[in-house]
């Protein structure tokens, strides 16, 4: 069965092209993480708080821009660890260091910050 490389669904052999984004179809699809393996990944600048990080990293997976948040976690009650802020938390969000000057503008757009 063919598959599209962009969306990475899956069509019946009939099916010559994707017909969302009209990319060729390939017979097989490679690795997502294998081209990840080797990458550097680098911080933007700290924000205040989780749920920042999370709004800014839906808009870099939307502009395709691997990512993950570091944070400290916070506990609630009888030690259950939360994703809550608390004061003085921090998050970062890691980028592919090739990705990082592209990842930090659309961050400062959404923060509003300029450098």
């Amino acid at each position: 069965m063919p598959f599209c490389p962009n969306c990475r669904y899956e069509y019946v052999a009939e099916v010559k092209s994707c017909p969302d984004c009209e990319a060729e179809l390939i017979d097989e699809l490679p690795d997502l993480f294998e081209s990840l393996k080797n990458v550097k990944w680098v911080a933007l600048r700290p924000l205040p708080g989780v749920v920042y990080a999370k709004m800014i990293a839906e808009v870099l997976d939307q502009n395709e821009i691997p990512n993950y948040i570091h944070s400290l976690f916070g506990s609630g009650a009888m030690g259950v660890i939360t994703g809550a802020d608390f004061a003085g938390s921090e998050a970062k969000i890691m980028v592919p260091e090739t990705l990082k000057e592209k990842a930090q503008a659309i961050m400062d757009d959404m923060m509003q910050e300029e450098e």
